[in-house]
């Protein structure tokens, strides 16, 4: 099984990492052009194909639903906005994102709307896929950097070659892309505009900032996901002892006022209140 993860960039080029279950890079390429997109994916075959960029312009206003929707759980995005919104050189990075959607679809890899992830292009956004990996924002005074190195070497990725943040995003591409393949993984927003596709089958109800360890070791510690107290476990662990319940107690609830928590109840394994059969 194999992911590439793009980064995307204009007069930097783009980088790209081709990653196997693994989670070893087998190519590492920087200031790449379409030229090698294509090299890449037709020597390298991979399974998904994960791109840090949106595929599509918002069908109105200045932001796109999947955007405002990361908003809500504190993970913030550059906004896309609709056509007649995106004149200007701080769009031109997303225009040569939605080229690179148009080759790859050109060699087989369509934009991937629902169903099955393989040999589909995805959405990804790497602060976003750290974000929920680590199960919190990246601590106060971390760089970004060394945070995103961090968290792939947690999740058990091979980093030497990943040498700039632009390789690091690439391979948080790539890694999103596994995972989904896995069945890890949940989507926001509007398949008509391009849906980000993030690496764990359930979201905390807002991310908040981690904390390290006292003592200088690697231990990180996140929120509790229980979304109702101010509580912090040790990483990957996500609810506080009993807490869990306090989370499905929630969903249950909101399930009962008209709330859409079905879609988490599911992904956690849990079943419906009783009344729901």
């Amino acid at each position: 099984m194999r992911a590439l993860g793009i980064d995307v960039g204009v007069d930097k080029g783009l980088d790209l990492v081709l990653m196997d279950e693994r989670r070893v890079p087998l190519q590492v390429v920087s200031k790449a052009r379409l030229a090698d997109v294509r090299r890449v994916v037709t020597d390298g075959n991979p399974d998904v194909v994960a791109i840090d960029s949106p595929p599509r312009w918002a069908a109105s206003g200045k932001a796109r639903l999947t955007e405002n929707e990361l908003a809500h759980l504190n993970i913030h995005a550059f906004r896309t906005p609709s056509p007649e919104h995106s004149e200007g050189p701080q769009f031109d990075w997303m225009r040569a994102g939605m080229q690179v959607y148009r080759e790859v679809e050109g060699l087989g890899y369509p934009l991937h709307t629902g169903g099955n992830f393989r040999r589909r292009a995805i959405e990804v956004f790497p602060h976003a896929s750290a974000t929920v990996l680590a199960g919190c924002l990246p601590p106060k005074g971390v760089a970004k950097r060394v945070w995103r190195e961090r968290i792939l070497r947690m999740h058990g990725v091979r980093t030497q070659e990943l040498t700039t943040v632009d390789r690091l995003d690439a391979a948080l591409a790539a890694l999103t892309g596994l995972l989904a393949l896995e069945g890890h993984h949940c989507s926001l927003g509007d398949p008509r505009d391009g849906m980000i596709v993030l690496p764990v089958r359930a979201l905390s109800p807002k991310y908040r900032r981690g904390a390290l360890a006292d003592d200088g070791s690697d231990r990180l510690f996140r929120p509790c996901a229980c979304g109702a107290c101010d509580g912090f476990v040790q990483a990957p662990t996500e609810f506080a002892r009993g807490h869990d319940a306090k989370r499905k107690s929630t969903l249950w609830r909101q399930v009962r006022d008209g709330q859409d928590a079905i879609e988490e109840l599911k992904r956690r394994g849990w079943r419906l209140p009783p009344e729901m059969g």
